[in-house]
């Protein structure tokens, strides 16, 4: 099991590698599992000579465009002041809320911390569940 802390596009995820196989990565990325499936790798270079490579890597890399700002990214979107997990989430979808209403629990340090509404409105997306784990700044409610 090995740990990386990467930065894509500004954003910064926690990979812990947990198994290779010849056609398949286990992977957690920000506490969620992934199977990162690998299509071919006759191609890549070996580990000792990234560093030669690593120029013509890059140069020969698809450019992966940023990604477009999630829906909860406009003035309603209630942002993660912190990161941590969700531990609870206290409102629905079309639920109208008022300024100062807890919205969700998020845990952070062994400290529970709740998210509240800045402003009256209704919830219009939930863009977490229980049991994520968010980084600070993410959108977690957008309310309009």
């Amino acid at each position: 099991m090995k740990e990386y802390k990467l930065t894509i596009n500004s954003n910064s995820y926690t990979v812990v590698i947990n198994d290779v196989t010849d056609d398949a990565v286990l992977a957690d990325v920000n506490g969620k599992q992934y199977v990162v499936e690998i299509d071919n790798t006759a191609n890549l270079p070996q580990p000792s000579s990234f560093q030669d490579t690593a120029p013509a890597i890059a140069a020969a890399a698809p450019q992966v465009p940023k990604p477009s700002a999630p829906a909860g990214a406009g003035a309603g979107a209630i942002l993660s002041p912190i990161p941590g997990q969700i531990i609870s989430i206290n409102v629905t979808v079309g639920e109208k809320v008022r300024s100062g209403q807890k919205l969700l629990v998020l845990e952070a340090m062994k400290l529970e911390n709740s998210i509240t509404a800045s402003t009256d409105g209704t919830v219009k997306e939930i863009l977490v569940a229980g049991g994520d784990v968010v980084t600070q700044g993410q959108s977690l409610v957008v309310i309009s």
